[in-house]
């Protein structure tokens, strides 16, 4: 009887301990079924920023340098080598003509001051053009051409004068209308037996435009070295300085013109058309047409 029980506690004592196995699988497999169900969130940005701080390789540990052009391009700065040359080329010529010449230089001051004076200086002059008077013209020629270069760069930055030939195209744009001018003023005097009058606009026009010439050199050594925040009182200098000069050219040649006037009308209306409109209207269509 004692042995029947025992059996009996025994079959009861695993058949317990087999369900509590059984729980326990059952609890282990829900377990891994609800981590199965969960959804899996990587946060990029993170995983990004922990790489990129793996992999960060300094300039001054590393060995290679850091490489500039890759995103950026180079800015290459005209050369104004050629700019720079002229200008002291200029400097040069002008005062070898005052150590030369400075009987040239005191006449043509008087003359500008004086229309009395100029009258004089051409009645009794012989030569129509003397070595330092071309080159003075020469000045006021080149000065000018240098100027509007200038000038229409900083309003057109992308035209045709940012080739330092450009200087050269409108030194001979200058002097064709320089020359020309002076040529046609010769013709009208020789042609209508004026060349008395003829000869002292031209020799009023010709010192004033020395005169020019002469002063817009510093103005043009200025717009050369100064940055663009100071063009505007550079450029309100100059325009000062070329206002004063046509001022004076109008006062002189209205003094010349009467005579011309009281000569023939017209011939003097043949003169303002031809001899002082066209030209200008003319210059200012080939400057656009090769600069701009």
């Amino acid at each position: 009887m004692r042995t029947i029980i025992i059996f009996l506690f025994l079959v009861f004592a695993v058949s317990l301990h087999a369900q509590d196995d059984t729980l326990a699988l059952a609890q282990d497999s829900m377990t891994v079924a609800d981590s199965a169900a969960q959804v899996i969130v990587i946060d990029t940005a993170a995983v990004y920023h922990a790489d990129s701080v793996a992999h960060y390789s300094s300039a001054l540990t590393g060995g290679a340098r850091a490489t500039w052009y890759d995103i950026e391009q180079e800015r290459r700065m005209p050369d104004n080598t050629f700019m720079f040359l002229l200008l002291v080329a200029l400097l040069i010529v002008l005062t070898t003509l005052k150590l030369a010449f400075s009987n040239d230089f005191t006449d043509l001051f008087r003359s500008v001051a004086s229309s009395n004076i100029a009258s004089q200086i051409v009645r009794s002059s012989r030569e129509d053009l003397s070595l330092s008077s071309f080159l003075m013209n020469g000045i006021f020629v080149v000065s000018m051409s240098i100027f509007t270069r200038f000038v229409l760069l900083h309003f057109y930055p992308y035209s045709a004068l940012s080739d330092n030939f450009s200087i050269v195209k409108l030194i001979i744009l200058f002097t064709f209308f320089f020359v020309a001018k002076f040529a046609l003023l010769r013709y009208i005097g020789n042609l209508f037996e004026l060349r008395a009058s003829v000869d002292e606009y031209l020799f009023n026009l010709s010192a004033i435009v020395r005169t020019i010439g002469i002063a817009m050199i510093p103005i043009l050594f200025m717009l050369y070295a100064s940055s663009e925040k100071y063009f505007l009182f550079i450029f309100i200098a100059s325009l000062v300085i070329l206002s004063a000069g046509v001022v004076m050219i109008v006062i002189r040649g209205l003094s010349t013109s009467y005579k011309v006037m009281y000569s023939s009308l017209y011939h003097f209306l043949i003169y303002i058309c031809v001899g002082e409109i066209l030209p200008v209207f003319l210059f200012i269509k080939l400057l656009t047409k090769t600069a701009i």
